[in-house]
């Protein structure tokens, strides 16, 4: 009997050079989620920094100028951290659809799997049942001989 040959092949090692790239992009689309995650951090505590300096102390005077600017300050704070956030989301929704998308060249990838499973198994008990039909022959023959 001829060796076990899947016609497949060829798909099936696209359907997992096609899952690996997947999870390089998916991969990093979580590192730059985890990037601005980290930055979301630092802006929120820059903010916090810059509103805790921005209350005057009790008792001291302080000008309408310094006001404004720590005003400005951190209201440009607060815009930053704005910003970083909705990149965050942004992050975060790729990430989700690379995520999607894997899960799906996964399934892809192991639907083909099983089929040359299933295939490879059927080859094998094909084979199994030749070599018996060719033996009982053998043995019928020799039988036969010895008569």
């Amino acid at each position: 009997m001829k060796a076990f040959s899947f016609r497949l092949d060829r798909i099936l090692k696209l359907r997992e050079d096609a899952e690996q790239r997947q999870a390089r992009v998916m991969g990093d689309a979580s590192r730059a989620e985890a990037e601005l995650d980290d930055l979301c951090r630092e802006r929120a505590a820059h903010l916090l920094s810059v509103s805790e300096r921005a209350t005057p102390a009790p008792g001291l005077r302080t000008s309408a100028g310094m006001l404004r600017m720590l005003h400005l300050t951190s209201s440009a704070a607060a815009g930053q951290l704005d910003d970083a956030e909705q990149s965050r989301g942004e992050a975060a929704k790729l990430t989700d659809q690379e995520r999607e998308r894997l899960a799906l060249a996964r399934r892809e990838r192991k639907t083909l799997e099983r089929l040359k499973e299933q295939r490879q198994e059927q080859w094998r008990e094909d084979a199994i049942r030749d070599e018996r039909k060719t033996m009982d022959e053998i043995a019928g023959r020799t039988r036969g001989g010895l008569r």
